[in-house]
Parts: C-alpha cells; sequence; structure tokens
C-alpha cells in the first residue's frame, strides 16, 4: 500500500518533480541564485527605499498631526478671543448706556436748574420794572400836579389882574376847584 505522506514517498515525489523540472530546463542552482539576488535586492531596496519612505510619511504624519493639533489650539484660543471680545463690546456697551443715560440725567437737571433761575431772573426783572414804572408814574403825577398848581396860579393871577365881577370869580373858583378834582381823581384811579 502507497501512503502519501510516507518519507519514501515525499522522496520519491521530489525526485520525480526533479527529473521533470531538469526536462524542463529548470535549474536549482540557477533559481536559488535568483532567489538571493531577489532577497539581496529586497533587503537592499527596504533599507534604502522603503524604511527612509516610511520615515519620510511618518514625519509627515506627525506634522500633519502636530498641525493639526495646534489648529485645533488655535481655534480654541479663536473661541476664547471672540468670547472676551464679546464680553468686552457687552460691557462697553453697557458702560455707555450708562453714561448716556447719566448725561441726559445731567442735562434735564441742568435745563431744569437754568429754567429755574430764568424764571428767578424774568421775575425780579418784572418786579423792578413794575416797581420802577410805579415810581416814574409817581413822579409825573407830582410833576402834573405842580404844572397843573402853576398853571391855576399863573391864570389867577391874570384873571385877578382883571377885575372880575363878583359871579365871574365865583364861576372862575367853581370851575378851578372842578378841575383839581378831576385832575386828582384821573391821577388816583
Amino acid at each position: 500500500m502507497f501512503f502519501p505522506h510516507s518519507p519514501a514517498a515525499i522522496l520519491a515525489a521530489a525526485t520525480t518533480a526533479a527529473e521533470a523540472a531538469g526536462r524542463l530546463g529548470f535549474d536549482w542552482r540557477h533559481v536559488t541564485l535568483q532567489l538571493g539576488s531577489f532577497a539581496l535586492m529586497a533587503l537592499v531596496l527596504y533599507y534604502f527605499g522603503i524604511r527612509p519612505l516610511l520615515a519620510n510619511l511618518d514625519a509627515r504624519n506627525a506634522k500633519i498631526e502636530s498641525g493639526l493639533q495646534y489648529a485645533e489650539e488655535m481655534k480654541a484660543r479663536l473661541n476664547a478671543a471672540e468670547a472676551q471680545c464679546e464680553e468686552r463690546l457687552a460691557a462697553a456697551a453697557t458702560e455707555a448706556a450708562n453714561i448716556a443715560r447719566e448725561a441726559g440725567a445731567r442735562a434735564k437737571a441742568f435745563e431744569e436748574k437754568a429754567a429755574r433761575e430764568a424764571g428767578g431772573r424774568a421775575a425780579e426783572i418784572l418786579r423792578r420794572a413794575e416797581s420802577q414804572l410805579a415810581h416814574e408814574r409817581a413822579q409825573m403825577l407830582a410833576e402834573l400836579r405842580a404844572e397843573i398848581a402853576r398853571l391855576v396860579v399863573e391864570t389867577t393871577g391874570r384873571v385877578l389882574a382883571k377885575e372880575l365881577t363878583p359871579d365871574e370869580k365865583m364861576r372862575f373858583n367853581a370851575t378851578a376847584a372842578l378841575e383839581i378834582t378831576n385832575v386828582s381823581g384821573h391821577t388816583h384811579g
């Protein structure tokens, strides 16, 4: 019985394969040299080509990761700066509103004070004007009375220089008394 896994079977198969390969032009010595040459070339390529290329790729990946990390940090800083800027703007807006409100209150108080002072000055000017008007009126009345009295005396002197009849004298005295009464009544009214 023939077992395919027995050493004799394997040796027989190898011998048969070697004979068949020899008949086909297959030379183990050349194959071995070719395999050794390929292994040496693969080793040289690995150490001088693939390994530096992989190191370059690793360095680039590290730079990219570093750049991404830096970008994330900058993004976080930018967000923090924007938040701080917004806080400052809000604080400035609040302060501006307070200043405007305070300025408005001061302006209103100043306006009210100025209005009170102007009203007080106007009342003082009006009081002085009324006082001066009353003084001038009294002075004018005094001057008018003096003028009327002078005219009465002058007229009386002229009339007395003529001889009047008792009837004319009475009529003259009544007219003078009536005129003096009328003048006195108008000055007090």
